[in-house]
């Protein structure tokens, strides 16, 4: 299997570069090589639920992670990769087949675990709660409005806030980056694809995977600072690169850290429009 792994490695790299469509994926980006790989919604659905995102740079990412080849069936995978009980999928969007309910998907809109937020950006739209937390049955990925108790943020004198007034009209900054959404995800003590473990109140984010590259690697980006505006407000953050967004909004959005976004808007706005820029 690892020898079939590094090859569908290889063909995954080669589609990093381009656009990521809607939340959730349910047709394959730009790119995607059809006929070396599995359909990528049913590839997409098993990588959140096996909650791949939370598994950077361990045995269990490198043996459950990465696409099956095309025709190949996830049965020949080992059991830790196996679906979770009382899960399937539906047109590239997990479903559930019994067991009671909670969050499987990272939408902006849905509520996370009570006890244990977690990361990484996607729209839900049925919710499940896996049979434990281990590698077989991961934690449920990234909901959340408020938990149930927000811990105070604690700024250093040197704000990353840039500014909470509206831009000015002007010419265009050819560097700006246009069409895409913020979203937020919680941290809960996880390394992100970079490596580095942080707080919900660091100020950092996640990349669209198309632009990040594989999520299994640290990519040239991570530690970047990038300056994002909400387009809404004209409320303006700095943010260093820490993770990989594999179900962001498209390439020019954006996963934040809760504090991050919080200073752009409320969490309760879910998502938002933004404009941004590398520094």
């Amino acid at each position: 299997m690892i020898s079939t792994f590094a090859t569908l490695v290889l063909s995954l790299i080669a589609t990093s570069a381009v656009s990521a469509l809607v939340v959730p994926r349910a047709t394959a980006p730009q790119g995607w090589n059809t006929a070396a790989l599995e359909q990528y919604d049913t590839y997409h659905c098993r990588y959140l639920a096996l909650q791949c995102q939370n598994q950077h740079n361990t045995q269990f990412f490198s043996d459950c992670c990465h696409p099956l080849a095309a025709g190949e069936s996830a049965s020949v995978l080992p059991a830790q990769c196996q679906m979770p009980s009382g899960v399937s999928c539906s047109n590239g969007v997990l479903v559930s087949t019994g067991g009671s309910d909670d969050g499987c998907d990272d939408g902006p809109s849905s509520t996370p675990p009570a006890s244990t937020p977690t990361s990484s950006a996607s729209s839900t739209t049925v919710n499940y709660t896996p049979a434990s937390t281990t590698s077989t049955s991961p934690t449920p990925v990234n909901v959340a409005p408020t938990p149930t108790t927000t811990p105070t943020p604690t700024y250093s004198s040197t704000s990353n806030v840039v500014s909470t007034t509206a831009p000015s009209t002007g010419a265009t900054d050819s560097s700006l980056n246009y069409g895409g959404f913020a979203t937020y995800f919680y941290q809960n003590g996880n390394a992100g694809a970079c490596g580095t473990v942080h707080s919900d109140y660091d100020y950092i984010c996640a990349m669209d995977q198309s632009r990040y590259g594989n999520s299994g690697n640290a990519s040239p980006l991570c530690g970047q600072q990038v300056q994002i505006t909400n387009e809404n407000n004209g409320n303006t953050i700095v943010v260093t690169i820490a993770d990989d967004c594999p179900t962001c909004a498209n390439e020019n959005s954006i996963d934040l850290s809760v504090g991050a976004f919080e200073a752009l808007d409320s969490l309760s706005v879910g998502d938002l429009p933004i404009k941004w820029k590398f520094l």
